[in-house]
Parts: structure tokens; sequence; C-alpha cells
């Protein structure tokens, strides 16, 4: 097997000129490189038997639509094709030809033409099947032709040649009354499927042909690569057809695919055309020798590569005199908020992107002078996609759920308490960061006894776990009950202001980094910079203008 040279996607590249990679950074280069040592060794391995040395191979490339397969492939397919020859092809740009066999083929002369050191070409022996004239008029016919009996065109292409020679002449009397429409649909069945048979054995020994001459070029080595990319959102009858004319058009040893797929929407586009019934993992199973999924990418890296970053750094958002929370010193950092609510409540990196688009389009049309907490977006965009029923309870400040305690007498369940039991413990600890510049907002406290002091706090990243948020923030905003952050404040008895008692909880409290400390600042922040002042009816404008919005994967 050679030796492979390395593949590094730490940085952008574009060795194609209409090609520009991003640096990868979901650490997908080590997963390109432990298929393509396998894919080698399966296609062409002189550790083998002569007989056995090369072999044709399907592998099926899992991910989720909106995963990052079209890079991944992409990417992988450029670094191969330094010492492979390599075919890549877009399904889903192709899928108006009626013919996927036509698309491949096609793609595998034009493209592998450009990496040979001989001529690859078609001899015009198998020419017929590139003109489908035939099937052309016999479904012509079969369209035009009003109450067409189908038995009698099955009696005339298949009878019975084992018959006495009076039923033959039965036979041959009979068939002289079928109309002359019948007899040219079968006739030009039979030529068309013939002329096809011919066709493919004769491509097919050009493949070989074509794999043996590779075997020998200097600068390539077996086995030959051909991607296949976007299936999964092609007409479903073309994706089928696409899979059969793989298994069993190129079959052809020495010659890889891998197919990248959404699988199990392309099951479902096999269960629109053979029924719901129907076992379309069992029938994807025949086409493949195997599948390999893409493990589901880490968020806060992948909403960096698809995400409109520019739109979170601080100076834009002072251009415009708009305010987000959480402030952060980097848009990285305000991705990788939004991605631990996201991780949270589990969505697809698909969905997860729609909702990031939805949360930027919210902040591009925020008036000058406006504001937005976008982590109260994101888990009000979360519930909308997850339970839009228990979203219309919770925007409209009605949420009510009642369960059992140990007695088992019936106990009202807060809002938090609910929303943390449907999120997986791992996340409760998930960190948000809020950057915090003390001094921007004040040089000294309200307090109590010493009527002033001084404030001490240092400008950085303040944490505070996700489930505090949810609990101490997110609850305040949509619960009708007491304040949340009532645990926080002082009695507002005391004569002091909201904004003097919240100043007065950080006088008093230690200098020191902590969850307590995040909420008394934000606190402080919700109050001074009048983001308590947002209301349930503005949060439910923003997600109900935006919510329409859907991403459709980049063009």
């Amino acid at each position: 097997m050679k030796e492979f040279r390395g593949f590094n996607w730490d940085k952008p590249t574009n060795r194609n000129v209409n090609e520009y990679f991003p640096a990868d950074k979901l650490d997908r280069a080590r997963y390109a490189m432990f298929l393509s040592k396998l894919l080698v060794q399966e296609g062409f391995d002189k550790s083998r038997t002569e007989a056995e040395q090369k072999r044709n191979y399907v592998l099926n490339l899992n991910a989720e639509w909106g995963a990052g397969k079209t890079y991944f492939l992409k990417r992988w397919s450029q670094d191969l094709a330094v010492d492979y020859p390599i075919v890549y092809i877009d399904a889903w740009q192709q899928d108006y030809s009626d013919d996927p066999f036509l698309t491949v083929i096609a793609a595998i002369i034009e493209q592998l033409g450009k990496q040979a050191s001989f001529t690859i070409k078609i001899p015009n022996k198998a020419a017929s099947i590139f003109k489908a004239v035939a099937p052309a008029i016999a479904q012509g016919l079969t369209k035009k032709i009003s109450g067409i009996d189908l038995a009698e065109l099955n009696t005339l292409l298949f009878s019975e040649e084992d018959e006495e020679s009076e039923d033959k002449d039965s036979v041959k009397q009979n068939s002289s009354e079928f109309s002359p429409a019948i007899k040219a649909l079968a006739q030009n069945l039979i030529k068309d499927h013939e002329a096809k048979n011919k066709s493919i054995e004769v491509i097919k020994s050009k493949l070989a042909d074509w794999v043996s001459k590779f075997e020998k070029q200097e600068d390539k080595s077996l086995p030959i690569f051909i991607f296949i990319d976007e299936l999964d959102r092609c007409r479903p009858s073309y994706a089928v057809e696409m899979l059969e004319t793989i298994k069993h058009i190129f079959d052809v040893k020495g010659i890889v695919f891998v197919v990248a797929t959404d699988t199990e929407q392309l099951q479902h586009t096999i269960k629109s055309i053979y029924g719901e019934g129907f076992d379309a993992k069992i029938y994807l199973g025949r086409f493949f020798n195997s599948r390999y999924s893409l493990k589901r990418p880490v968020l806060k890296d992948f909403l960096s590569v698809h995400s409109d970053t520019t739109k979170f750094e601080s100076a834009h958002l002072k251009s415009k005199k708009i305010e987000i929370l959480p402030r952060t010193k980097t848009p990285e950092t305000a991705l990788a908020n939004i991605s631990v609510v996201l991780d949270a409540f589990q969505v697809s990196p698909r969905t997860a992107i729609q909702i990031t688009e939805r949360i930027t389009a919210i902040i591009v049309n925020l008036p000058s002078g406006k504001k937005v907490d976008v982590l109260v977006l994101a888990i009000l965009f979360c519930i909308h996609e997850k339970d839009h029923p228990l979203y219309e309870e919770i925007i409209s400040g009605l949420f009510q759920r009642k369960e059992p305690n140990s007695k088992g007498n019936m106990q009202n369940i807060s809002l938090s308490s609910f929303l943390q039991k449907n999120i997986l413990e791992k996340h409760f600890s998930a960190e948000l960061t809020y950057f915090i510049d003390p001094d921007s907002y004040t040089n000294q406290f309200h307090h109590d006894n010493l009527g002033t002091k001084v404030n001490n706090y240092y400008e950085g990243d303040y944490p505070i776990p996700l489930s505090k948020f949810i609990e101490n923030i997110f609850c305040s905003i949509f619960v009708l009950e007491s304040n949340a952050y009532d645990g926080w404040i002082s009695d507002s008895d005391n004569g002091l202001t909201e904004l003097q008692n919240a100043e007065n909880n950080l006088a008093q409290h230690s200098i020191q980094t902590s969850p307590e400390v995040t909420l008394l600042w934000l606190d402080y922040i919700y109050i001074k910079d009048e983001y308590n002042k947002i209301t349930k009816e503005q949060y439910r404008d923003f997600i109900e203008l935006s919510s329409p919005l859907d991403y459709m994967g980049d063009s």
C-alpha cells in the first residue's frame, strides 16, 4: 500500500483556482486519513493473490444534512488527487439528467482524461448507450397509446419457445393482429435492451483497461476514487437509479466509490418510491460494502465556519449603535455561548445553523439604540423547534405543570425544573462566558454601611453555568410569579432603587470569580442597561418574524 503524505487541513487552501477551502475547524482531516488507508487497501492490495489484488468497493459516507459532507469530500478528494485518479460528482447538480449512467460516465471521461497519460475515450460501438433514443421512443409511445394492453405486450415479448409448432403458428397468427404501435414499442424495447447490454460490456471492459493503465502510470496509484455527493437531495427516482447504476454497471475491480448521504433522509427517499412499509435500510445495504458515519460536529467550531461572525463583533455593534448580551471579546466566544444552548437542547447541525442565522438576522434588523439577549433568543428558538405548544405557553407567560411529589400529592413544577429535566445532565454545568468591564459601568457602588465602595472588580471573562442562566435569567422573563432574582436582591422596602440594591449586592460580595458574582453582575447590567424592559411580547416578535427563515445550504 502506498505511504500517505498525510493530510494537513489546519490552514485554508485554494489549490484549485475555483475552489477555496477554509481551515478545518472540525478535526476532519484525521477521518479522511483513516478512510483513505482503508479504501486504498480495499481497492488495491498487492499482498493479496493476483486475482484478488483489485477489488470494487462502495462506501456510504453518512452525516446529517448541513454537517459539512461536501467540504469534507471536496477537500479529501483534492488531497487524494495528488497520488490517485479522482472523479468528483455532485449528483444534485446533475439530476436534471434522466440517466445517472450518463452523469457518471461523462464525469469519468472528462475528469480522468485530464489525469491520465493515455487517451480516455469510449469506442463508437458503445455510442448507442449515450443516445438513449429507443427508451425515449418507448416511453413516448407508452404515454401516447390510450388503453394499452400490457398483457398483450407481454405475450408478444415473452412467447414460450418450447411450444408445439401449431401453438407457435397460433401465436404468430395472433401477433399479426397486434396494433402497429404495440409492435413498434416491443421492437424498440428489445433493440434497446440488446444495445445497452452490448454497450455496457464494452464500457466495463474499457473501465478495466483504464484501471490497468493507471496501475502503470508513474505519477498515479490505484485505486481510482469516484466521489458522489448530495445524493440524498436528488429526485427519489434519480437517487435509486444512481445506486443501481453504481452497483450493476460500475462494479469494476480497482474502482472505489464514496457515496455521501444523509442516510436517514435517503431511506425516506427510498420509501417514497416503494412505500412506507418497505425496509429501506436493508435495501440500501445491498449497495454498500460499509457505512462510515461522521460524528456530530462540535457546534462551537461548526458555527464559526457556517455563520457570519462579523455581526457579533464589538466594532460592528458599536457602529450600528446596538447592544447584545452576552458581551464577548471575540465573535467566536459569542458563537460558543450560543452553541452551549444548542448542544443542551440537542438540535441537529442544520437546525443549529438555522437558529444562528435567525439570531444574526435579528441583530442585523435591530434599530439603532436597541438591544437583545441572544441567549434568551437561542433558548426560545430551540423550544420553538422542539416543542411548539410549550413555546406558546412560555412566550405567553402561561406555563404551568404539576407532578406528584414523594407522597404522591400533585404539586407545581417550576419552568426551570421542567426545562432542565429535558436537558442532559452533562450540559447543566456547561459554561457561558460574559466579558465584563466593570469600570465602564461605574467607579463605585452604593453600600448600605459605608455609603459608597470603590469598584474593585476586574475586567475579564465571567462564567456562569447554563443551568443558573436558565433558572435566574431566562425564567425571570417568562414566569409571572416572583422574580427569579429575589434570592440575590435585597428587600426593596429598604428604600433603595433596584439599581442601588444591585450595586449594594456587588459591594458586599467578595471579589472573586464565581457563578454567584456573574449573576450579581447580570442583575446589575439587566437593570442598568434596561435589558429587563424587553418584554415577552418583544421576544415573541423577534422569534416569529425570523423563524420562517430556513437555512437551505451553501450555494
